[in-house]
């Protein structure tokens, strides 16, 4: 079957490739509310894929390849990377489509992310669901990527994004959760990412704090985190969720990572009951 043809808007210097699902009746008055889901660490579309089925029939359903990942544009090694450099990208094709306002949903890097556009565009965000998220990234983290060499950039560029991956699944996915086939899927995915971006994003992330800055966000914020996760992971989801103004933290039982595509039902379930009590 010849595959269909893939979406993308003009964004600034980027063509960014999205996905956009609509099924909510069309005579029902006023536009439907429309979610946005945001990538975490090189990952793209195709993690969000069980989603638009679980939301479409009464919201819009957006999703995006960030810069550097997926079919996105991949900027020059070397071209400027900030987390308000990616926000804003992702405000900018709410922009090109023509929505005013988005529930932010971003899986790790990705929920950091919504926390910086409901920081810089308040007015466009109206909640966020953080999955697994990390205000501030633990050095634990970054020596466990780095797989015994100097750092990370030094694993990846040994291994390259694909091998790396598979040598690190463990620590990004729920292995025990994982239906057959998928364990090799995730790593294809995400070497759809260069090396050299995979690097540039990392070292960036690496050096995020956002937790001095989270009693300023105002939008309403689901936290949610496997209760298998590490210790630490859950400590500081109970800090985040005790420094934002407005927030609710769910522990998912039974999974650790990936719970947005190892348990899509259960999380969308999380975040359908969060939106209607903030009503």
């Amino acid at each position: 079957m010849k595959p269909l043809a893939k979406r993308f808007a003009k964004v600034g210097d980027l063509d960014i490739h999205y996905e956009f699902a609509d099924y909510t009746d069309p005579w029902q008055p006023g536009e439907p509310e429309t979610f946005l889901l945001y990538p975490g660490y090189c990952r793209n579309t195709e993690f969000w894929r069980a989603w638009s089925p679980l939301l479409g029939r009464h919201y819009r359903v957006l999703s995006l390849d960030a810069r550097g990942y997926g079919d996105t544009t991949k900027p020059a090694p070397g071209s400027p990377l900030s987390p308000e450099m990616l926000a804003g990208d992702a405000i900018g094709l709410l922009d090109a489509l023509g929505i005013e306002r988005a529930h932010w949903v971003g899986e790790s890097t990705g929920g950091a992310l919504g926390l910086v556009a409901a920081l810089e565009h308040p007015d466009r965000i109206s909640s966020i669901t953080l999955l697994n998220t990390a205000a501030k990234m633990g050095d634990e983290t970054i020596s466990t990527y780095a797989l015994g060499e100097a750092d990370q950039a030094a694993a990846i560029e040994k291994y390259g994004v694909a091998e790396w991956c598979r040598r690190t699944l463990q620590y990004r996915m729920d292995l025990s959760k994982a239906p057959p086939g998928l364990a090799e899927w995730v790593p294809a995915q995400m070497a759809r990412t260069p090396d050299y971006m995979a690097i540039a994003a990392f070292r960036l992330f690496s050096t995020v704090d956002l937790t001095p800055r989270l009693p300023e966000i105002k939008a309403p914020t689901l936290l949610i985190v496997g209760s298998k996760c590490t210790e630490r992971r859950l400590r500081h989801m109970a800090e985040m969720r005790d420094l934002l103004p407005t927030a609710k933290l769910v522990k998912l039982e039974g999974y650790d990572y990936g719970i947005h595509f190892l348990a899509p039902d259960a999380v969308v379930a999380e975040i359908r009951t969060f939106l209607e009590e903030q009503r």
